[in-house]
Order: C-alpha cells, then sequence, then structure tokens
C-alpha cells in the first residue's frame, strides 16, 4: 500500500455518489449530472485538502442491495469515467453490498483498488450476507483485475459472522485463502470510532495492513492512525460532519495536519 500511495499510513476520502436511477432517493430533476457535479465537487475538494488517495461508492443508493442493477454501476462508470482526468490521486471503487459488480466497475475504470466484502456469511440489517470468495475472485481474474490492490472487511459494519469464530480465525483464514492487500476494521454503527484493541488482536496474527474504515475525524485520527496502517474517512471531513453534506476542504486539511503528526 505505501507503494500505491507513496506514503507511511495513508489517507483515503470517499466520494459519496448521490443516489442513481433505481435508488430510493434518487432526483430525477438533478439526474445523473446533478450526481455527476457533487461528486466533482468532493472529488476537487479533497485533492485540495491534500487526501491521499479516493475512493467512489454509490453511498446513497440506501437501503443496499445484493445484486445491484446494471444501471446503477452504468452510472457510476460515467461518471467516474468524466472525472478521471481530474484525478490526480490513486483512486479506488466499491459498489455496495456487491462484490461481482465492484470488480466490473474497477476493470471498466481502471480502478488502483478496490473495497468490497470478499468473504464470509454475514447477518445484520440487510438480513444474511453469504459471499463465496471462490467465485469473487475467480471473476476478478476473469475481467482483468489481477493486480488491482483488495480491500475488505474482516467484519463488516453491522453485521454479525453466522460461525462465530474468534476474530484472529477469521482473519488467519482470510489472508491464507484470499491474501488481500488490506483489512478494513469497522465499528458496530455507522460513524461510530474502531475498537483499537481489535486492531491489535489483528496485528498480533496477521503482517496484512490494517485500515481504519470508519469513525475517523479530525479529532480520532491522530489516535487512529497510531494503531492503524491507514485510513478511510467520509461523514469526519463533511460540512457540519453530517453524512448527507458535501466535503469540507477546511476539515480535510485539518485532518490531514493531525494525521502527519503520526506517519
Amino acid at each position: 500500500m505505501k507503494e500505491l500511495f507513496k506514503t507511511d499510513k495513508p489517507v483515503i476520502g470517499l466520494v459519496h455518489l448521490h443516489a442513481l436511477p433505481t435508488d430510493p432517493k434518487y432526483d430525477p430533476q438533478s439526474g445523473v449530472e446533478g450526481v455527476l457535479e457533487a461528486a466533482r465537487f468532493d472529488l476537487l475538494a479533497l485533492q485540495e485538502g491534500g487526501i491521499d488517495g479516493v475512493l467512489f461508492c454509490n453511498e446513497f443508493s440506501i437501503p443496499y442491495t445484493h445484486n445491484v442493477k446494471t444501471v446503477t454501476v452504468a452510472c457510476m462508470a460515467r461518471i467516474i469515467g468524466e472525472l478521471k482526468p481530474l484525478i490526480k490521486v490513486p483512486f479506488g471503487v466499491c459498489v455496495a453490498s456487491d462484490p461481482m459488480k465492484g470488480f466490473d466497475l474497477a476493470a471498466a475504470v481502471g480502478a488502483d483498488f478496490i473495497r468490497e466484502v470478499l468473504h464470509g456469511a454475514f447477518a445484520g440489517v440487510y438480513g444474511i450476507n453469504n459471499v463465496s470468495p471462490g467465485d469473487v475472485e475467480r471473476h476478478r481474474y476473469e475481467v482483468g483485475c489481477g493486480k488491482i490492490k483488495t480491500m475488505t472487511a474482516v467484519i463488516p459494519e453491522g453485521c454479525a459472522q453466522l460461525a462465530e469464530r474468534p476474530l484472529r480465525e477469521v482473519v488467519k483464514t482470510l489472508t491464507f485463502n484470499l491474501n488481500p492487500d488490506t483489512l478494513l476494521v469497522y465499528s458496530s454503527n455507522p460513524g461510530s470510532v474502531i475498537d483499537i484493541e481489535q486492531v491489535k488482536e489483528i496485528k498480533a496474527v496477521s503482517n496484512t495492513p490494517v485500515f481504519a474504515s470508519n469513525g475517523v475525524k479530525v479529532e480520532t485520527v491522530e489516535e487512529i492512525l497510531s494503531v492503524c496502517d491507514g485510513c478511510i474517512v467520509a461523514t469526519g471531513i463533511k460540512v457540519d460532519g453530517e453524512f448527507y453534506n458535501q466535503v469540507d476542504v477546511t476539515r480535510v486539511k485539518q485532518l490531514m495536519a493531525n494525521a502527519e503528526k503520526v506517519r
């Protein structure tokens, strides 16, 4: 990951794409052009603030589905494709809750990395999610994404694994079978800070980089990066720290200044 981002403990900023066609919150009046312009604003604000990398995700497609419609991926590809000449840092993609479509999108736009849930059977607010790592990994290579860096959750946000295995055993199995480039640690609820002890437990049995995937804010980034190998930040750098607001370039600069203190 240091080779990709050219820094220790990289900070990746999320570009939350507004709702797309067929999503419940889609705005047909502003249309896909409105989604594109909002994404352009966030991308430029993140880069102006000194972010190390960006991640595009259909975050406002909530509630998510495990079988994302083709129009969602097509619109995401169009938006990222139009913004690509403006991207100055490594960029990744995520199609929420559908890793197969995630790799399709990564192949289409030439992404540097991907964030998806690539393994396991979990239960949560979206019911039971059963990911077949073998099928996903084969699809990854079929669409030419073998060299793309992979980031996967150990335990997804707001979920419990059905097997109820010890965390250390999950990490050992995951890294042995998939060899991901990054392990992502989530908190139990959106926006809350991760469990630092959980990070330490993972690092005790694995040399794979561990990133915090939520709960990163101006006030928490130093503590998080003192233990983690990097992080992904989203709501914490938006105007007033609100999920549906645009990125606040001042907050990005403040967060990056604090990140520099521990790397």
